[in-house]
């Protein structure tokens, strides 16, 4: 239902809040307090410590004491999202192609305002930690997937869309001007592919390319990141960029023949 239907007296303002409260746990805030939440997500600390206890009674955090953290049940809320993706069993065959031809792990990811939110991945097996699994959000404005989707937008919905962006220099090389990344991502409009170099964590470098649903519309974006010490910016574009396209192509052709 369009937010445009609804009043105050039909929001469950306590349900919104909770699932803030679920929302305040990231890659960065793994454990919080009661007061840590309350500052986060804006509510007083009687609402917050309320809220916790309540989801620990459900079993989707837990206490130790001293701070609260998330527990697996809270996989069970995206279930049904990732559910109703049919064509996300497609999209899995043709990122194992992209993952044994390039040694790299392959994503696919969806925009989510200011965050961009990975709903597959199949990592390549090298000994490394990157970080990112399912359920994992960056932010938009420093990721391949989010610059994809933004160059896929009308450019008076992505000025807009920009200036209500919160760009933070994560590395000396992010772009915290909204003219500018707003040029910037006009000036790759016309390419089939986004990349970003070292904007979101130094040395990391990623590329994006686009899967399109019947209506040629971006659904989300199948993605390669890796550090430059391992594969340069020159390796991804010319040996990566090719191998990823085709995956990506034939996803989306795959998602139109079944008319999803």
């Amino acid at each position: 239902m369009s937010s445009e239907l609804l009043n105050d007296k039909e929001i469950v303002t306590s349900f919104v809040k909770g699932l803030k409260v679920i929302m305040a746990f990231d890659n960065n805030n793994v454990e919080l307090t009661v007061s840590d939440v309350a500052k986060k997500i804006d509510i007083t600390r009687a609402s917050a410590r309320r809220l916790l206890l309540t989801l620990e009674h459900l079993g989707y955090v837990a206490f130790n004491g001293n701070k609260f953290s998330l527990l697996p049940k809270v996989i069970e809320l995206g279930y049904s999202y990732f559910s109703s993706l049919p064509w996300t069993d497609l999209a899995l065959k043709n990122m194992k192609k992209v993952v044994e031809t390039c040694k790299l792990t392959c994503s696919v990811s969806i925009i989510d305002k200011e965050n961009i939110t990975c709903i597959l991945r199949i990592p390549a097996g090298r000994i490394m930690n990157e970080g990112i699994q399912v359920g994992t959000r960056l932010p938009t404005a420093y990721t391949s997937t989010g610059r994809l989707f933004m160059a896929h937008m009308p450019e008076d919905e992505l000025k807009e869309f920009i200036d209500a962006l919160p760009l933070v220099a994560y590395t000396k090389r992010s772009i915290t001007n909204p003219a500018r990344l707003y040029e910037k991502i006009l000036s790759e409009k016309n390419q089939s592919y986004a990349m970003v170099e070292e904007e979101v964590e130094d040395g990391l470098i990623s590329i994006a390319v686009p899967i399109y649903n019947k209506n040629r519309e971006m659904i989300a974006a199948m993605n390669v990141a890796a550090h430059a010490s391992y594969r340069d910016a020159k390796f991804i574009k010319e040996e990566v960029l090719p191998v990823l396209k085709e995956s990506a192509d034939k996803t989306t052709e795959a998602i139109t023949l079944l008319q999803f």
